[in-house]
């Protein structure tokens, strides 16, 4: 299987409940753009796509889709030039990447996150009543020799995760971890 297939069969997963998820919702709005408050100083980390927001009664509600279905296959090692990418089964909504480096410089992801979040609210809905823009990016934690973050992928489609795996390769990265690693459950394979 090659990694175009398995992003295209997670993303349908995801999606496939993602709109199952919204049949239930008979009004409020899609993917709406917060900003969260708290101490974060980059705002390309606070944004945050919630799936469904509702005012019922005068009351907020906020609600999350958090699928739990993913693809369930043994680690796939790919080269990408001369980067190194190991893809590991991971929910589409909650996808780490590890990277093998000790850099701190973030300023390619943020200008990934502005391209594919939509900070402007400019996407139009497609046929499907999706965006097609990620949900959110977590800020960038670095250990002895890696970097790693989270991306909920949301609506976006495999050109979103795709685009992410070229800029990571213009860092001159050479070894790249994908996987749901923290989150992963096996019983909830597809």
């Amino acid at each position: 299987m090659d990694i175009k297939e398995i992003l295209d069969r997670q993303r349908e997963l995801y999606l496939n409940d993602l709109l199952d998820f919204y049949k239930e919702k008979t009004s409020g709005v899609r993917e709406i753009m917060l900003e969260l408050n708290n101490d974060e100083t980059i705002r390309q980390f606070k944004l945050y796509r919630l799936d469904h927001y509702d005012q019922v009664d005068g009351e907020s509600k906020p609600t999350e889709l958090n699928s739990d279905k993913y693809l369930n296959f043994e680690p796939i090692e790919y080269n990408y030039g001369e980067m190194t990418i190991e893809l590991n089964p991971f929910y589409w909504n909650g996808c780490e990447f590890i990277l093998k480096t000790n850099s701190p410089k973030n300023e390619w992801l943020i200008e990934w996150i502005k391209k594919w979040i939509d900070e402007a609210d400019e996407k139009q809905e497609g046929s499907d009543g999706l965006t097609g823009v990620i949900h959110s990016v977590t800020k960038p934690e670095l250990s002895a020799d890696t970097s790693s973050f989270s991306v909920d992928f949301g609506s976006a489609g495999i050109e979103a995760f795709l685009d992410l795996i070229n800029e990571i390769y213009l860092q001159d990265i050479k070894s790249l971890r994908i996987g749901s690693f923290s989150m992963m459950d096996e019983s909830k394979s597809a």
